[in-house]
């Protein structure tokens, strides 16, 4: 589980920020909060903000921390953001700094990080907690990297592009440390729902399911029908791993519908709804958090999903029963209707504000500090009527509109 992730100079965030998925003491939707022996950490985390705030610059910065780990060759092909937007303030000739804090799959907690500097790794290091105190894995300065526990030769001027973490879980894949560390980035996954590729580029991977696994199918469409009732069946062409073999891995997908008549009809995929097929395309990713205690983060869930839907997505995250393996959700939105007491406790509300220099920074409503006379200085209570508050400029986070005028020409 993420328990939280520090940037620095990344994109639009030139001082340091940190998303905590840390519970706060609060009361409120206990079950929202998953409860492990370590502590207790948010399941989910909704982060706000207006047009060109930073919000998806939050997700890029992991995104951006992942592909560095994952990636050991020429890793400037392979990354999505382009170098000219990832140093927005390199002006100030400083490295970005992401950390990460995190419940492994060996139950143990580690603190994991590294800053770079057009390129080049500056520091990187990898830390244990125990008894409440984080003791050194390993510590980079530059090429030089000192391991405290398992001293081995040969780690002087390592490759200053590579990250030691990416280079040492292949050398000696047993180590237990440096394995569930990799793995927990391995496992954890960012999705740009504002893609307009999205949808192409991932069709494969759930028709090959639908084909090789029948329990998966039947849980597909179980899923699907939860919110589009009038689908009866989904059908593939081919219909089997060896025929898409021969057909140069092209797979159809039809859905079938029941007539006025009563008779079952295929229709393309691709005359679904848009939001069907976000749904349809979006499960794979779901079930592997919720069954696999996966991390999952979202840029623009609600894009093309009613409300409602989105509120069932957040839902299957809050309820225990469903969310069987403690998965996380964190995805960035505009969508005030879930903005709500009902829906959030206050500390997985989070808002992305940018100031006149084109500063970013986020914040938790749970932190937030109220400016109006009546409340000067107090935290906003759970009673309060988030949606409302926020759209009338209460929190902060919201566009800043000018009048605009057409000039007509006499």
């Amino acid at each position: 589980m993420l328990i939280r992730f520090s940037f620095k100079n990344f994109k639009s965030f030139k001082n340091e920020n940190s998303l905590d998925m840390e519970a706060t003491s609060l009361k409120e939707h206990e079950y929202n909060v998953a409860k492990t022996d370590n502590g207790e950490y948010l399941k989910v985390s909704a982060i706000y903000g207006a047009n060109a705030s930073g919000k998806t610059n939050v997700l890029q910065a992991f995104n951006y921390m992942k592909d560095r780990i994952l990636v050991s060759d020429d890793s400037k092909k392979n990354l999505l953001i382009d170098e000219e937007n990832i140093f927005t303030f390199m002006i100030n000739n400083e490295p970005i700094s992401l950390e990460v804090e995190m419940l492994a799959k060996n139950n143990k907690i580690y603190k994991y990080g590294f800053e770079v500097l057009k390129d080049k790794v500056i520091s990187e290091w990898l830390y244990e907690k125990r008894i409440n105190k984080f003791y050194t894995i390993f510590e980079r300065e530059e090429n030089n990297v000192s391991m405290k526990i398992n001293k081995i030769s040969g780690l002087a001027n390592i490759d200053e592009r590579s990250l030691f973490l990416n280079i040492y879980s292949k050398i000696d894949s047993n180590n237990e440390d440096f394995s569930n560390v990799y793995a927990w980035f391995v496992n954890s996954t960012y999705l740009d729902l504002g893609n307009p590729n999205f949808e192409r580029m991932i069709n494969n991977r759930v028709s090959l399911k639908i084909l090789s696994d029948e329990i998966y199918k039947k849980e597909l469409l179980k899923f699907i029908k939860t919110f589009d009732s009038g689908i009866e069946g989904i059908k593939t062409t081919p219909d089997s791993i060896e025929a898409v073999k021969s057909n140069n891995g092209i797979i159809d997908i039809e859905v079938i519908h029941r007539g006025e008549d009563g008779k079952l009809k295929a229709f393309p995929f691709y005359l679904e709804s848009n939001g069907t097929r976000k749904m349809f395309h979006l499960f794979d990713f779901f079930m592997d958090a919720l069954k696999n205690g996966m991390l999952l983060f979202v840029d623009e869930l609600d894009a093309k999903l009613h409300p409602l839907l989105t509120r069932y997505i957040i839902n299957l995250f809050h309820n225990s029963e469903t969310n069987v393996g403690n998965g996380q959700l964190i995805y960035s939105t505009h969508d005030t209707v879930n903005l709500n007491k009902e829906t959030f406790r206050r500390d997985e509300i989070w808002f992305a504000e940018k100031d006149k220099d084109g500063i970013s920074e986020i914040y938790a409503l749970s932190d937030y500090i109220l400016e109006d006379e009546k409340n000067a200085g107090k935290k906003v209570r759970n009673d309060a009527t988030y949606n409302k508050d926020y759209l009338t400029g209460r929190y902060g986070a919201i566009p800043v509109l000018e009048e605009f005028e057409i000039i007509h020409e006499e």
